[in-house]
């Protein structure tokens, strides 16, 4: 009895031992299949996490990040199939996502005649007499980004000067802002637009101070006045497609995007058509809440190629354009401190309305009476509705009250900026608002020392969609163009490579509620990234502008290879 129970264990302890050896293999096989990487990153790269900001390898499986890791420990990962991209003296960082860009009116802007730049009147008139000379006669010539600010003097151009060389086209020119346009007689005429006509609520007809007539600059509101129309034929459909190439090529893996509900449609049928290169955040305007409601549309539907935002509000207008709400009037035009888009209980009210029913808000506010009237909506809101993790922003927030600083924070506003408008108005800034209001100002660090988040981006068109010059812009505080001043200006605002990296990427993440699916490079996080040909850590400064993306990848999909 005793020799069989000691055969019987001994096959039993066998048994086991071989069963324990085929899991322990069946389990090896099976990790094995699941961790080999469809593409490997190997070279110099910024995860976005502050407690390892660097690693020498990056894994990717699918749409899906799959590990982090040194030279050596990624070689596991390899496999027949897998893809290996070194970067040699390139930068990997986690996808660029920008925070606020009006994406279609950005595609149609490629097509259009552009003033960017252009520093005089003599030389827009070139260009539009040049433009006429190609058009049927009578075609109205429309343009954009032209920027008065650049001109000597900074003066106002007037109808008379289209008028010397466009008397039978009408001439509609958008100012590089948005917020003002510069039209001719003609154009004026056509509209039914005279000395008679009346300012609408919001906006501006600029009047001769002698006698009454406009002088072909309308701001705000009263731009809705031109009946003049666009004859480009460029559906919305070609003016996205035309966006989404040109974001591929600057490395953009996501967009935080100024939407419609009949643009949202198209969007959903690129997703669908796996033509759309890009992750889109869609913000609704906040005048449809009502349809929103009845639709039972909400912030965050979707998916992580296309969800619903945020809906965006106006409360001002702009520094350039001399329509940002301020407290005290301009230095430069003591009889004006700028153009409030809603009264002001009015406006508190539509924005409780929005918390009470769950919508995330951006509000466009520039001046600091603006930005202190989105302080004061959201802490009625929350006041009377409690506090909800619903995350309003402020877009823009170009100067602010000292004594507001805190608030972002105590009241979870996030402050969605955009590093290149610093870099852009501070050629004008202190001639509009002075010096002591221009020191808070475009204050980054002010808001990150007071505990608020932010979120970069670009607004194009009315910048360039670039976010090197981001970047550049948050690092330096010098203007682009003209590289002054020598250490910037404000320096005490500027902030690290890592900081602006941050707030393109993860703060960017935050405002659309996704910093848990992508914003750093972690495994399990969604594998968009940027890819840059030189190590933005090391060049100088100067040098981010010009550094070519070499890679945008996302969801694991290259979907722009710099190949030059």
């Amino acid at each position: 009895m005793g020799k069989n129970q000691a055969r019987l264990g001994h096959l039993i302890f066998t048994l086991g031992l071989i069963l324990l050896i085929t899991g322990f293999f069946l389990a090896a096989c099976q990790v094995s299949n699941q961790e080999k990487a469809d593409l490997i990153i190997i070279g110099k790269i910024f995860t976005g996490v502050e407690s390892q900001p660097f690693v020498e390898a990056l894994a990717i499986s699918g749409d899906k990040i799959l590990a982090t890791a040194t030279n050596r420990e990624i070689k596991k990962y390899v496999g027949e199939k897998t893809r290996i991209i070194e970067l040699k003296e390139g930068l990997a960082v986690p996808g660029l996502i920008d925070a606020h860009t009006h994406f279609s009116s950005g595609g149609r802007s490629l097509i259009e005649l552009s003033f960017r730049g252009v520093d005089s009147v003599e030389k827009i008139q070139q260009m539009i007499a040049a433009k006429i000379k190609e058009l049927p006669p009578g075609t109205p010539v429309f343009g954009r980004e032209y920027d008065h600010t650049l001109f000597p003097g900074q003066t106002w151009p007037t109808k008379e000067d289209l008028d010397k060389v466009s008397p039978n086209n009408p001439v509609v020119i958008r100012r590089v802002d948005g917020h003002s346009i510069w039209v001719n007689s003609l154009a004026l005429k056509l509209s039914g637009i005279d000395r008679t006509t009346r300012d609408p609520f919001g906006g501006e007809i600029v009047r001769d101070p002698k006698t009454g007539e406009p002088t072909g600059i309308l701001k705000e509101s009263a731009t809705a006045l031109i009946k003049v129309r666009p004859t480009i034929q460029s559906t919305p459909e070609e003016d996205i497609l035309r966006a989404l190439d040109h974001a591929r090529r600057l490395g953009l893996t996501g967009v935080h995007a100024d939407v419609g509900l009949k643009e949202l449609d198209i969007y959903k049928k690129l997703k669908e058509e796996g033509k759309l290169t890009l992750r889109v955040y869609a913000w609704l305007p906040i005048e449809q809440i009502d349809e929103y409601i009845k639709r039972g549309i909400k912030t965050g539907d979707g998916d992580e190629y296309l969800r619903i935002g945020f809906l965006k509000a106006f409360i001002d207008g702009t520094l350039g354009s001399g329509t940002a709400l301020m407290f005290e009037p301009f230095t430069d035009e003591p009889s004006k401190s700028g153009l409030a888009q809603y009264p002001e209980e009015t406006f508190y009210n539509l924005i409780e309305k929005a918390y009470a029913h769950g919508y995330q808000v951006g509000v466009h506010a520039i001046g600091d009476k603006g930005v202190n009237w989105v302080l004061n909506a959201v802490e009625r809101a929350i006041q009377k509705h409690g506090q909800k993790n619903l995350r309003y922003r402020i877009e823009h927030a170009q100067i602010i009250k000292p004594e507001d600083f805190p608030r972002f924070k105590a009241l979870g506003v996030i402050a969605s900026m955009q590093p290149t408008h610093c870099t852009t108005d501070m050629r004008f800034c202190e001639k509009r608002v002075g010096l002591e209001r221009s020191k808070y100002a475009y204050a980054w660090r002010t808001l990150l020392n007071n505990g608020a988040i932010l979120a970069f981006g670009s607004d194009w068109p009315v910048e360039p969609l670039d976010p090197r010059r981001g970047l550049y812009s948050a690092v330096t505080r010098k203007n682009i163009e003209f590289d002054f001043p020598e250490n910037g200006w404000f320096p005490e605002q500027k902030l690290s490579l890592a900081e602006a990296i941050k707030y393109f990427t993860w703060g960017s993440a935050y405002a659309s509620f996704e910093e848990n699916i992508k914003g750093t490079l972690e495994p399990g996080k969604l594998a968009d990234l940027t890819i840059f040909s030189q190590d933005l850590f090391s060049v100088e400064p100067r040098k981010i502008l010009t550094t070519p993306v070499a890679f945008t990848i996302v969801g694991g999909k290259i979907v722009y290879e710099n190949k030059g």
